[in-house]
Order: structure tokens, then sequence, then C-alpha cells
């Protein structure tokens, strides 16, 4: 039997063969909300006597790295991941971590394995924020959410050595610049004892151009660490996309047992709301001056009103997942490097068999909405000049 007949006797699909890309389907393409199901308790000083106002908040997975020991590549990449083997670029070149090398990945999707002194039986499954969004797209073709994905991950022999959870705040409720000012006046009541700030800008000729501020609370080596930044100065001077400086970003870092103790949270409760406001509520209070300034006892000082009303509305969020969608670029960058050498093999056995296979492929294929939405755009795009054309994956 030919290649030919056994792929149209199979009925495989594009999707199975892994031969071509794969963006999603217009159904799969949407973005899932969990649902909070717990109640929380009569909230504390801080959340009392604040109107409820309309939820700006959402809240997501943007750093997910875990510890698979005892089980084989195939395993972590079928099995834990539910990845199809074909998407894996397996012995992939590109730089690991400390004490890892990187043994296979799928964008920033990444597999890694110890070396040296780091030798254990397993590996070290490593997504960074985009590499979240990425594997949303699996999430989504399987069905699953984040909760039942670190559930089903929790019945094999793993380890969570960090776990991001990030707050986007486009009303927004706070600014953060004004965050660092109260900061640096003591205006806060922390367990966290450090602090550091960053401010990024650009010098011209006429008046300095503002490109973000950042404060960072605790340390970088502190197994929980807190981190607020303006996201719509990063996004626009990271990826050139157009400015919205509403949006920040609200980053709770958990590292080693924390990190672990969140995932059980997150299992358990299945509500992001309840951990992100219990572990804020417990380890920072932004102030305001009181009008005895002779008191020294910083629980007798108010809360500064922004942080009050954050903290008010804070129960209301819910984890979304938001899957990066390809773009024109990343998927040839794709096709480029993972899918032309198998064309390039079918096209050689073609000539061998006097059938051109890849015609074939081409012919029973079928674009998906977002396929002819890329096709359409570049199409309209075709028509402009050739510097204004732009199909740059800035996700």
């Amino acid at each position: 039997m030919n290649f030919l007949s056994l792929a149209v006797r199979t009925k495989r699909t594009v999707k199975e063969t892994g031969i071509v890309a794969l963006p999603l389907s217009a159904k799969e393409d949407y973005y899932l909300e969990e649902r909070s199901k717990s109640v929380l308790s009569e909230p504390s000083y801080t959340n009392r006597r604040v109107t409820r106002q309309k939820n700006s908040l959402t809240a997501l997975i943007d750093w997910c790295q875990i510890t698979a020991k005892d089980v084989d590549l195939f395993t972590v990449i079928t099995d834990i991941l539910k990845i199809p083997l074909s998407f894996m670029e397996l012995q992939n070149k590109g730089k690991g971590i400390a004490g890892h090398e990187l043994v296979a990945g799928f964008d920033n999707i990444k597999i890694l394995k110890p070396t040296g002194k780091m030798q254990y039986n397993g590996f070290q499954i490593l997504m960074s924020g985009s590499g979240c969004r990425n594997y949303e797209n699996f999430l989504v073709i399987n069905k699953e959410t984040w909760f039942d994905f670190f559930a089903r991950v929790c019945q094999y022999h793993v380890n969570f050595p960090r776990i991001d959870l990030a707050i986007d705040d486009h009303k927004p409720y706070l600014n953060i610049p004004e965050l660092i000012r109260l900061t640096k006046q003591g205006l806060i009541s922390s367990q966290l004892r450090n602090y550091s700030e960053n401010a990024s800008g650009e010098l011209s000729e006429s008046i300095p151009v503002h490109k973000g501020n950042t404060l960072y609370l605790g340390s970088s080596n502190s197994d929980f660490r807190i981190v607020f930044y303006e996201k719509g100065y990063e996004q626009a001077e990271k990826f050139g996309k157009e400015l919205d400086p509403n949006w920040n970003r609200y980053e709770l870092r958990f590292r080693q047992e924390r990190a672990n103790k969140v995932v059980q949270e997150l299992i358990a409760r299945r509500d992001v709301a309840e951990i992100a406001m219990s572990v804020l509520n417990g380890k920072i209070r932004f102030l305001e001056q009181p009008e005895n300034k002779s008191t020294s006892r910083k629980r007798l000082y108010p809360t500064y009103p922004p942080w009050e009303l954050f903290m008010q509305d804070i129960e209301k969020i819910k984890l979304t997942i938001q899957p990066q969608k390809k773009t024109l670029d990343s998927i040839w960058n794709w096709l480029e490097s993972s899918v032309a050498p198998s064309l390039k093999l079918f096209s050689k056995i073609g000539e061998l068999d006097n059938c051109d296979y890849i015609q074939v492929l081409i012919e029973q294929a079928k674009m998906n909405d977002t396929q002819i939405k890329i096709y359409e755009d570049y199409q309209k795009s075709s028509k402009l000049p050739i510097t204004e054309r732009s199909y740059s994956d800035n996700e």
C-alpha cells in the first residue's frame, strides 16, 4: 500500500498527521471563564463601607513550572501535557535553565532534563506567561480548565517550583507611581520586608516620555513576591502595540512549598478570588496618614481608599484562559522549522511513486475560520505598500 492510499483509507486529517500547522477552529478559539462556587466570608475592615462597582479584574496563570519525576519524556508530552507528539520539536537547540538542558518544546512550552549534579529521574516543564497562553490552546482542545489540569497532573509524582497568578486591572483601581510613593513614605503595612522599584522612560529634546513603572514587594529570592506594574506601557514598549494606559498587572509569584500549597488550594477551592484575597489581605495594606499624626501603630492607620476598593472587588475575579492566536509569521516559522523537512520527504517519495502527494494534501485540506481570516487580512494588506504590512505575533 502506498502513502496516498493509506492516507485516503484512514482519512487522517491534517491535525492527526501533524504535517501542517494547526490553528484552532472558531469553536475552540474563545476565552473560558471559571465560575467561582464558594461564598466568601464577611470582608475585613479594609473592605467595608465601599460601594460595589462593575468589575474590571481578571486573573490568569502567568507562570507554571512543574518537576515531574519517575516518568519518561513520552509520558510527559502525551499524558501529562496531552500535547500531540507530532507538535513537539525534540532535541530542541534552545537554551535551558541552570542545571537543565532543553530536550523538547512547542513555542514557549519547554521540557528540560536535569544535567550534572541535578540528575534525577524526571523532567522539568516550564511555561512562562506566553507559554501559558500557548498551552491554553491545548486546554481548550482537551476540554480542560487550569483546575482540571492541576488535578490531573498531581496524580503523578510532581512538584511545583513556581506558580504565578496574575491579576489584570483595566479600570484601573490602582496608580502604580502612587503605590511607589506610599511605599517610600512608609504608608504600607506589610509582612514583606524588601521593596524595589523600576521606572523607565525616554529622554527627548522636549519632555521625557514615560514608559512604565514597577513596584516589587519581597526579594527576588523569597518564596513569595508581589509585583505591581503598568502592563500597557510594557506591551507598547516590547511589541509596539497601541498604548493602553489603563492596563495594570499585579503578579503574585509563589515558589517551592508556597507554590505547591497554592496549587492544592486551586484544586480544592476552584476559586482564584478567595486565594488572591486571602494572600493580599494577609500580606499588605496601603495606608493613609492618620489625623492624629502622633499615632505610630500602623494597624490604626486608615486604609488607602483605592486599595480598599480594589480589595472589595477582588472577590469577583474569575480565572480566565486566553489562548494565544498564531499569526502569519509564527505559522510560517513553524512550517519552516518543523514541517518543511516532512514535506520534502513526501515530495521525494512522490517522485519515486510518480505522484504529487503534497498537492493531494493541499486539495484535501480545508481552511478553518481562523485561517480564512488570516488569508483575508493578507489579501487586504497586499494592496498596501510593503512597508505598511505587518503580520508579527506579539502576544
